[in-house]
């Protein structure tokens, strides 16, 4: 998305009303790439739109913005408003200065302020210079800082260490905000930087996003996405929300789910605004925002490491009635961030890497062919009759057929219930299916074999930002990609058989460029602009398929190939009409 937003306050606002007059120019662009038949990529490129919002309505600068705001009144000693006085906001972390002057109502408002700590510094002549620091602001948030100068030396300095919680009187929005500090502590299973909003009022997970043990709660693919986007707030609709990126909406276009993923590492604060925001948020219901960390002039790097393995976990009752051991569940999920100076207070860096290995087991209890049967004795073979007790299979020759009525016909039965002549067709396709490895739960050989596959998750992130803070421009770029991938083994390994693919990938690149333009104290221009893809692939796993030299062996034409039922067995046997 491409922003130009231009905010003037209106020096003629009572002192307990700061205006402002907004222009927003709004262009979105995105680039979607959505599997289509297995292996073929539709690439899909939207412009989707251009809105010019006028001089329609004077709305409070607080409003307008997306980033932090700091605002108040200074007076003197008396009450009366203080003009003309100079303002210095500072970034306490990186030293950046954003400096402003009191309209003649002494108001002075700074915007587009990225999520941070701040001190402020309030000087006029005749006056003691007044500070304050320890002023923690959030995304969308505007925080109001009243000062009070004192009639002294210039030389002379006020300083208030520190500020209390306040509560937010100069809008109506109703939001809650995550801090860079929780993050750093809280649990995070599976890494999903929604799922912090949970724990503000109003948010509810769906049933889908408590999910941490299946295959789709690692986010890999348009399913997993789904999955970490499933938030109601309010009672909404999950896919409902709008989700933004240091202010850029990053969705996908098929289900709203989030198209980026980044690391928890490197996130400073993740947000929710929940009702009476501003126009500018009116795609959804709510906005989920991140923010990312930027670099400060100190430096400072993380490292973090969490084990999750079957040792921990208790055994299924299913397994344990089977007498099947704990299947295999290991995740290792390690990462790290690093940050700091490039130029002091001018130009920032801030970089972190997570990656995800999962090993997941799982046992499937199937039926196949048992070794009398794979060469045409089915006279072991048991079937039910209709009041489902067991009796000995009939096999029927198709090519010897009577007569038993009018336009009636009958098969005549196979005695023994033993083919004299298999087909080697036949024979060579059984031979696909593996023997036996269990007892049987009944006298149909129901369940006599057990299949062990290993899936295996492999995710990776990696995030990174600059800042370059000039007199006049505050210029950052953010870029990140994320892929991924689920393997899904077969039971039987390599063979024709069909089956669901065994494979799924991702690889969603973004970037984000941005600068707020500091035309004059009270003329602010803020530009950005985002792309984000999403690349998704479904991939048909170990699967040989029936090749010309497989029809040579079987003895068929490659045309006829008979599509072979087992029933109560699994998989089928097929022609790979795809290979």
């Amino acid at each position: 998305m491409r922003e130009i937003e231009c905010v003037r306050p209106d020096s003629r606002a009572s002192p307990r009303q700061s205006r402002a007059r907004s222009v927003n120019i709004k262009a979105w662009e995105a680039k979607d790439a959505i599997p289509k038949g297995g292996n073929v990529m539709q690439k899909k490129s939207t412009i989707v739109g251009l809105l010019l919002i006028p001089l329609l309505l004077a709305a409070a600068a607080h409003a307008q913005i997306r980033s932090a705001t700091i605002t108040g009144t200074v007076t003197d000693p008396t009450g009366a408003v203080v003009p003309r006085a100079q303002v210095i906001v500072t970034e306490e972390q990186t030293g950046v200065e954003y400096k402003t002057e009191t309209t003649d109502a002494g108001l002075y408002t700074v915007p587009y302020l990225p999520a941070g700590t701040y001190r402020v510094v309030v000087t006029a002549p005749g006056f003691s210079e007044y500070r304050q620091t320890g002023i923690a602001v959030s995304v969308a948030q505007s925080v109001k800082v009243d000062v009070s100068l004192k009639v002294g030396a210039l030389g002379q300095a006020i300083e208030v260490v520190a500020m209390a919680a306040q509560l937010q009187t100069t809008s109506s929005t109703v939001a809650g905000a995550v801090q860079s500090q929780m993050i750093d502590v809280l649990p995070n299973i599976n890494q999903n930087p929604l799922y912090y909003v949970a724990l503000q009022p109003g948010v509810v997970p769906s049933n889908a996003s408590l999910d941490t043990t299946s295959l789709s709660s690692f986010g890999i693919g348009m399913v997993g996405r789904r999955q970490y986007s499933a938030l109601s707030v309010n009672g909404g609709r999950p896919f409902t929300n709008d989700i933004q990126l240091d202010g850029l909406p990053v969705m996908g276009g098929g289900y709203n789910e989030t198209s980026v993923v980044p690391n928890t590492e490197g996130l400073m604060e993740v947000r929710v605004i929940a009702n009476n925001f501003s126009a500018e948020y009116g795609r959804g219901q709510s906005v989920l925002s991140m923010s990312t960390k930027s670099g400060t002039n100190d430096y400072h790097g993380q490292a973090t490491y969490m084990l999750r393995n079957e040792a921990f976990n208790a055994n299924s009752f299913s397994n344990k009635n089977n007498g099947v051991p704990r299947p295999a569940f290991k995740v290792h999920d390690f990462g790290g961030a690093l940050g700091g100076r490039i130029l002091r207070d001018r130009l920032f860096f801030f970089s972190s890497y997570h990656t995800l290995r999962h090993d997941r087991g799982s046992t499937s209890l199937m039926t196949v062919p048992t070794s009398l049967e794979r060469v045409g004795n089915f006279s072991k073979t048991f079937i039910r009759d209709e009041a489902g007790q067991p009796i000995p299979a009939a096999i029927f020759d198709p090519f010897n057929v009577i007569q038993v009525g009018p336009d009636l016909y009958r098969r005549v039965a196979i005695p023994g219930a033993i083919i004299p002549n298999p087909h080697p067709a036949a024979l060579k396709a059984y031979s696909y299916y593996p023997d036996p490895n269990r007892t049987p739960d009944d006298v149909f050989n129901t369940n006599n074999f057990q299949a062990y596959t290993v899936q295996t998750v492999r995710r990776h992130n990696l995030s990174n930002r600059l800042d370059y803070r000039l007199t006049k421009h505050s210029i950052y770029l953010s870029t990140g990609i994320s892929w991924a991938e689920i393997k899904t083994p077969r039971p039987f390994g390599k063979s024709p058989f069909n089956g669901a693919p065994g494979s799924q990938s991702d690889k969603n690149p973004y970037v984000q460029i941005g600068d707020t333009i500091v035309l004059s104290p009270t003329t602010v221009i803020d530009v950005r602009y985002g792309l984000s893809r999403i690349h998704a692939k479904l991939v048909a796993g170990d699967k040989t398929g029936f090749t010309p030299e497989l029809y040579d062996q079987f003895g068929v034409p490659r045309n006829l190939f008979p599509l072979m039922l087992v029933f109560g067995a699994a998989p089928d046997i097929a022609p790979n009409t795809a290979g």
